[in-house]
């Protein structure tokens, strides 16, 4: 074999090289694309259902907040209910002695 083939046959060797490089290029980007989907739709799906837990967590904690603040109101509202009372006989007498007057 001559210097001249040599050379195009390390030549075409060469070509052959740079193509499966290519190639298999191509595969690795494609295997990565592909597995950085697959954590990218795990990682959303662990994000939403965090996010569902937390809006649980704060529902709940909104419910039990709305009832110790209705509780409270239902106090204040006896307390002034209790207290409205106790002036009634002094208002109604009140009134007696304007329109009797």
């Amino acid at each position: 074999m001559s210097i001249l083939e040599q050379i195009k046959a390390v030549e075409q060797q060469a070509v052959q090289a740079r193509r499966e490089a290519k190639v298999a290029a191509a595969n690795i980007m494609r295997e990565t694309e592909e597995q950085a989907a697959r954590e990218a739709e795990a990682m959303i799906a662990e994000a939403r259902q965090t996010a569902k837990r937390m809006v649980a967590a704060a529902e709940e904690e909104a419910k039990i907040k709305a009832k110790a603040v209705i509780a409270e109101r239902n106090l204040e509202d006896r307390a002034s209910a209790l207290a409205a009372r106790g002036k009634l006989p002094a208002a109604v007498a009140y009134v007696i002695e304007r329109v009797v007057v």
